[in-house]
């Protein structure tokens, strides 16, 4: 059996297990944390005494949940060695004063044999602390035996580091950790908001966190971008620095921790799609939408969607879909359940662009609900400064000048991928001409969770 021998015990945090226990204990108890299972956690990773409360939230949240996953995928980076791919560890097992953690070897070989971008190169996780100090908080959260498999992300090209966490994340019972801290060596203030504008980034998803943000920014751009394809809702846990520990304000060093899961389940979206049916089932016999209460706690969160119908009319399999139907709103004005309920009854009978739908339509229409985000202004001053902000595939965008305004969902960039063709298409849905961009246009970005039947 090869064993992972502690490198920073002692200097990151106790090398005497009474002590450690303690410490990370006392941390886990003062600092609760509850919420969803999470797909993956973002946490910080220096010195147990300035950061354990931090990663005590993360490891919190996650703890009622470990017996369902298979095993826990750390990724961090490297603070001591440059190189330019992912580096696994080959060892079977990792000793810190805690005991010994066991290694998924089996699952590490394989990844390694299928992808070119992850090897074997223990060097890379010789003197690094950055993995090493998650074992304890995962050690005195344990309530099964789940396997580790470390990983530490180097330099590698941006593309292997999203295909290699793609491929983690397809396995729902993996559990990823990225392991990094944010801003370092700036005064308290300026980096509270430093830190304050890479929680933004990260909470809305985007990968394009740069070293100066986080030691650990390719793991995590690398999971961002994942994070965006599987509509991944981020949580925020907790912030501090180095300063709120008794470090100097002068130089500190800034620690996050977030927690990222999928906003509702396959169960949930199903019931969502049959609220949305049994409304335009309703709307045919009765000619008003379901006004039975719904239930379920998600369905009375404050939250806004768009009901889409689409029909095909062909029997061929490769025929396109065409829209029948499309209402929704912008701004969430009630409860979720009765948003799906109402707009399902007015994309079906009350879009203006469409008749109504008949009974004969019914089995051929597919449903598809699209729950947004809040709603985001950019401060663009120009269509220029526009377009280089928008992210095709996921923003939805509203304009809006004086009383008139459109959106497009997300959606739409299936029909129209480029951001010129998008922005203008849009601008001619508003009723503005090709050139019109007063100086007082406002423009808003949002998400939006799709599914279909």
């Amino acid at each position: 059996m090869k064993l992972k021998t502690a490198a920073v015990a002692g200097l990151f945090y106790p090398d005497d297990q009474q002590q450690l226990s303690s410490l990370v204990q006392q941390h886990l108890s003062s600092n609760p944390c509850y919420g969803p299972k999470p797909r993956a956690l973002i946490v910080p990773h220096a010195g147990i005494i300035y950061s354990g409360s931090i990663a005590a939230l993360a490891y919190n949240r996650v703890a009622p949940y470990l017996e369902s996953y298979s095993r826990i995928i750390l990724l961090g980076p490297s603070h001591r060695l440059g190189f330019d791919f992912l580096a696994a560890l080959d060892a079977d097992s990792w000793r810190t004063p805690l005991g010994d953690i066991t290694l998924d070897r089996t699952f590490t070989d394989s990844l390694v044999a299928s992808s070119t971008a992850v090897r074997y190169f223990n060097d890379g996780h010789q003197q690094e602390h950055c993995l090493e100090v998650q074992l304890p908080f995962l050690q005195l959260i344990a309530t099964a035996d789940i396997a580790i498999v470390p990983i530490v992300v180097g330099s590698a090209p941006t593309k292997d580091i999203q295909q290699v966490i793609a491929q983690l994340l397809a396995d729902e019972d993996n559990l990823i950790i990225i392991s990094s801290d944010l801003s370092h060596f700036h005064p308290y203030q300026q980096a509270i908001e430093i830190d304050g504008n890479t929680r933004a980034c990260i909470e809305d998803l985007q990968p394009q966190i740069h070293s100066a943000q986080a030691c650990g920014c390719h793991p995590l751009n690398g999971f961002l971008a994942n994070a965006v394809a599987l509509q991944l809702h981020c949580d925020f846990l907790g912030y501090c620095n180095s300063g709120d520990s008794g470090a100097d304000k002068a130089s500190v060093v800034g620690y996050g921790a977030f927690a990222f899961q999928e906003l509702f389940s396959a169960t949930q979206k199903q019931q969502m799609l049959q609220v949305a049916r049994q409304s335009i089932i309703c709307g045919l016999e009765t000619q008003s939408a379901v006004r039975e209460p719904l239930q379920q706690d998600y369905l009375q969160e404050l939250q806004a969607c768009f009901v889409s119908l689409h029909i095909n009319d062909s029997d061929t399999e490769n025929s396109e879909r065409e829209l029948r139907g499309c209402i929704g709103n912008l701004q969430a004005r009630d409860s979720l359940g009765e948003c799906i309920n109402r707009n399902a009854f007015l994309a079906a009978f009350k879009d203006p662009r469409f008749a109504p739908l008949s009974q004969g339509e019914l089995a051929k229409i597919e449903i598809e609900i699209s729950v947004l985000t809040e709603p985001k202004q950019l401060a663009v001053a120009s269509q220029q400064e526009l377009l280089q902000l928008l992210r095709p595939g996921i923003d939805g965008l509203i304009i809006r000048h004086q009383k008139q305004q459109a959106t497009f969902l997300p959606s739409v960039w299936e029909q129209l991928p480029e951001p010129q063709l998008f922005v203008s298409q849009l601008k001619a849905k508003a009723g503005f001409s090709p050139d019109y961009w007063p100086a007082d246009m406002q423009c808003f970005i949002y998400r939006a969770i799709n599914f279909c039947e």
